[in-house]
């Protein structure tokens, strides 16, 4: 898709004119990472705002007993990456890698703040969007703290069928190189117990797993485990 009409269909610059996308467009560039491939690492102080136009990108955060934590997916249309406005710098920073051959949007934070300061309506969007991932990263929070790990990776597999996976023949087909690590970093549990689940739930015929992909065959069984 050209850039130009990639833009134009994001919630943060609906309403825009096309003349006011066609100067917008200027300020972003394309980027291409290979699976693997780091986009930027935590502690970096200023890697700007990125677009994910095509792929997968997995956002980790080490913690203090230098465990690793999966923090969210990112797929296309969403944006992550951070502003540093003024003096000020961030507290709490990530690492971005490909989890998949990944196309990205680019702009720079000084770029970034001049588009604010021009289209003050991309500001607020930029802000609600952010409220609403901190929502969400609170509900991970009390899911991590009071759900056991069955309903833990069931809410995993199922948010994740929602956002880049799609219905085949009644089963939810997940398309992409997710891991038992991926899974065990995102709900808070060991590789092993991830291990466990999953091959017990591919013996009662609940998911079956394949290079690159996860089959939610049964999407039923994790709506009761999580209810």
């Amino acid at each position: 898709m050209d850039k130009k009409e990639f833009l134009k269909k994001l919630y943060i610059f609906e309403g825009l004119k096309d003349e006011d996308i066609d100067e917008i467009a200027k300020y972003f560039h394309e980027r291409e990472y290979k699976k693997g491939d780091y986009i930027f690492f935590e502690g970096d102080e200023e890697p700007g705002i990125y677009i994910v136009e095509d792929g997968i990108v997995k956002l980790t955060k080490e913690t203090a007993d230098g465990k690793t934590v999966i923090l969210r997916l990112v797929t296309p249309g969403e944006v992550f990456g951070w502003l540093v406005l003024g003096e000020s710098k961030p507290e709490s920073t990530y690492t971005a890698q490909a989890l998949v051959d990944t196309k990205v949007l680019h702009i720079s934070n000084a770029d970034f703040v001049r588009l604010l300061t021009k289209y003050p309506a991309i500001a607020v969007k930029i802000t609600c969007d952010a409220s609403k991932r901190v929502l969400e990263a609170y509900d991970r929070l009390k899911s991590l703290a009071a759900e056991k790990v069955e309903g833990r990776i069931a809410n995993l597999l199922l948010d994740l069928s929602k956002k880049i996976g799609r219905e085949e023949n009644g089963k939810l087909v997940i398309n992409a190189p997710i891991t038992r690590q991926d899974l065990a970093e995102m709900t808070g549990t060991t590789v092993e117990t991830a291990i466990r689940i999953i091959s017990k739930w591919k013996k009662e015929g609940i998911v079956n797993t394949e290079r690159g992909k996860i089959e939610i065959l049964k999407p039923e069984y994790f709506e009761e485990i999580i209810s």
